[in-house]
């Protein structure tokens, strides 16, 4: 019987910030599977490590080759919410995996400036057009928008701009840190905050 893998979310602060369910299947795991910048945040074991990108394909080889090993997919944040869990699921069946999420970047942006985000539009520009983006955001209330390297802030500022749409109160979290307004944007009650990532790490 080919053993579970368990997908694991992680944020910025690295196993200070896991629960102890999530430390003890790192602990356990003989096969650590992760981007770069989230297999550095655990330190030196004696599970193997493998490095994975963005390139799909060489992610999926990467599962076939476990096996029956106890192996961890780390994720940043939650590896359901516009993360891997869900293309690993669709591949190769949900059966094969058990998440533990993290805390989502997108909701910590939104507790940086304090706002609720349970009646946002939350959308990811990785697999979005922007058009399609800026005609929702004419019509929302709040708005929390994962940019890529592409498709920055100041882009999707312009692209607002260029409708009219000048009436929200904008952040941008890079780092998580505090949250920057960025300049000539937007300046009344409605809220969008920025979560610029690429394609492998949020925030």
């Amino acid at each position: 019987m080919t053993a579970r893998i368990h997908i694991v979310g992680i944020g910025d602060d690295g196993l200070d910030g896991l629960t102890g369910q999530a430390r003890n299947l790192i602990d356990q795991a003989t096969v650590l599977v992760g981007p770069s910048q989230l297999l550095e945040k655990v330190p030196a074991s004696a599970a193997k490590r493998i490095v994975v990108g963005s390139n799909l394909e060489q992610l999926q080889q990467s599962i076939r080759d476990l096996g029956d090993q106890p192996a961890v997919v780390l994720a940043g944040g939650d590896p359901l919410f516009y993360g891997i869990a869900r293309y690993l699921t669709e591949t190769f069946g949900k059966d094969r995996f058990d998440v533990v999420p993290h805390v989502s970047s997108m909701q910590l942006a939104f507790a940086r400036v304090k706002e609720s985000w349970d009646d946002a539009y939350l959308t990811n520009l990785a697999n979005q057009s922007l058009d399609r983006v800026v005609d929702n955001i004419r019509t929302a209330e709040r708005v929390g928008i994962f940019t890529t390297e592409d498709i920055s802030p100041s882009v999707v500022a312009e692209a607002l701009l260029d409708r009219r749409i000048d009436y929200f109160t904008a952040y941008v979290c890079e780092d998580l840190g505090t949250p920057a307004v960025p300049p000539a944007a937007c300046s009344a009650t409605p809220t969008i905050c920025f979560c610029s990532r690429d394609l492998n790490e949020v925030c």
